[in-house]
């Protein structure tokens, strides 16, 4: 079964969401740094605490994973493989002027993850706002995106003048 969901949000502020998720379901999580090397680690030793770590900006993607965890992987393709049924979270790049889409996804044949993905994704849905325009950033088409997602962040950020971008430069979205 596959989960997905493409959406806009702050960076920290989907970082604390998966935090969250995690401490809750007694998962570990992981962040995935791409460049200059790949790396990855488990993010603080104890999910007791209540306090996020805080999501570096070299963060690509974090994920959710039920335990073992192995670590043991030269690239993000590798790590996937080793831990196909985590959920993972591709950050959208930010900066003081653009906010990049970010994307929930997961695929699994394990049952009990199959509800706990799902749930996860509806409960992120239920939290969002939604609708907004789509526009082609060569041809300046526009359309409507009713059912495109994203944070009350990512809302101030717009309204605060960033650019909302796809996951490339193709794509521009303006928020209801």
């Amino acid at each position: 079964m596959k989960v997905t969901l493409q959406f806009h949000g702050g960076r920290r502020e989907i970082y604390a969401m998966a935090w969250e998720w995690a401490r809750e379901l007694g998962m570990l999580l992981a962040e995935e740094r791409f460049a200059p090397t790949y790396q990855v680690k488990l993010v603080g030793g104890g999910q007791e605490s209540g306090a996020t770590p805080e999501c570096g900006d070299d963060v690509r993607r974090i994920s959710l994973n039920p335990p073992p965890v192995d670590l043991n992987a030269a690239s993000s393709l590798e790590y996937a493989k080793k831990n196909p049924d985590s959920l993972f979270i591709t950050l959208g790049g930010q900066s003081d002027a653009i906010l990049r889409e970010s994307v929930l996804s997961a695929m699994t044949d394990e049952v009990t993850l199959v509800a706990a993905w799902k749930k996860l994704r509806e409960r992120a849905r239920k939290s969002m706002l939604k609708g907004a325009w789509a526009e082609n950033t060569m041809s300046g088409a526009r359309s409507r995106a009713a059912n495109h997602y994203y944070t009350a962040e990512a809302k101030s950020l717009a309204d605060a003048g960033v650019t909302l971008m796809g996951g490339t430069d193709w794509i521009k979205y303006q928020l209801d």
